[in-house]
């Protein structure tokens, strides 16, 4: 509707008008350049649905030299610029304007993405574990190379708290490059995310080795330990004497009756005693 108006051509109330194609060539080759000058337009084109089929995206990219199309799904994964990289295009991109190994990374790098993109849906209903090595690798450069392709923007260092970098192009190239050689294989995909030159990619520290010398000398002290346990385990079995006195205490209780008996006989046996005097009374009065 809106380019019909600029062509001062009638719009059409729904959809697209049939001289659509017309329009949008009378309107973009006016663009042009000429002896007098040159002049280069930068346009931003809405999608419909994000889809790149519609008829008016179609022909307005038709009369472009390059296209930057932007992802909602590359921004909700937090992978800023949002560029998707595999419908983007530049008529510029050839080996005779941007040099031999720029045009063989590019077209490497293209490779490399479009594969992962393939392998996405497996992914996600097997997981990387069912991949053929081959593919896992290829998988794993193509994250990284998402990660590495990411930048921060000065614009947004007050939304986003990381300070702007500038990258030059030889860095870029010089990095991709190098992860397409499989050099930041080891390295977390995370180290290479929002990050300038590739060399500012940390890789691990290797503490693989020192860990088991360091584990050796702890487990010996275990083992040191654990007869420092095993001693109150062998005090343990005098806690069972207590238990053996116990019924030593019930002895006494036990007991009792019998030294009651005795108690009984003692008197039995002063008896006789207390008799004889008796006796011997009789004798005295004689």
């Amino acid at each position: 509707m809106e380019v019909s108006g600029l062509m001062g051509q009638m719009p059409s109330r729904l959809g697209y008008q049939p001289t659509l194609g017309t329009e949008l060539s009378g309107l973009e080759e006016r663009i042009a350049n000429t002896q007098a000058g040159a002049i280069t337009s930068i346009q931003a084109v809405y999608v419909p649905a994000d889809d790149l089929t519609d008829p008016a995206a179609v022909h307005v990219f038709s009369h472009l030299s390059a296209s930057i199309v932007l992802s909602r799904k590359r921004a909700s994964e937090g992978l800023y610029p949002a560029i998707e990289l595999l419908q983007s295009s530049s008529k510029m991109a050839s080996a005779a304007i941007v040099g031999e190994r720029h045009y063989n990374l590019a077209h490497e790098v293209r490779k490399t993405l479009a594969r992962y993109e393939d392998l996405k849906d497996i992914i996600a209903m097997l997981g990387m574990e069912q991949l053929s090595p081959e593919d896992r690798t290829a998988a794993g450069r193509a994250r990284r190379l998402e990660r590495f392709l990411t930048q921060p923007f000065f614009t947004t260092e007050q939304f986003s708290g990381i300070k702007g970098k500038t990258v030059s192009l030889k860095d870029t190239l010089d990095g991709c490059e190098r992860i397409l050689r499989d050099e930041f294989k080891d390295v977390p995909e995370s180290a290479l995310y929002m990050i300038g030159a590739i060399g500012e990619a940390k890789k691990p520290a290797p503490q693989a080795k020192p860990l088991p010398a360091k584990a050796e000398p702890e487990k010996a002290g275990a083992a040191k330990a654990k007869p420092a346990e095993s001693t109150p385990a062998k005090a343990g079995p005098s806690i069972p004497e207590p238990s053996k006195v116990e019924p030593s205490k019930t002895d006494p209780a036990k007991a009792e009756p019998a030294k009651a008996g005795p108690a009984k006989v003692e008197p039995s046996k002063v008896e006789p005693p207390k008799d004889e005097p008796e006796k011997a009374e009789p004798a005295k009065a004689a």
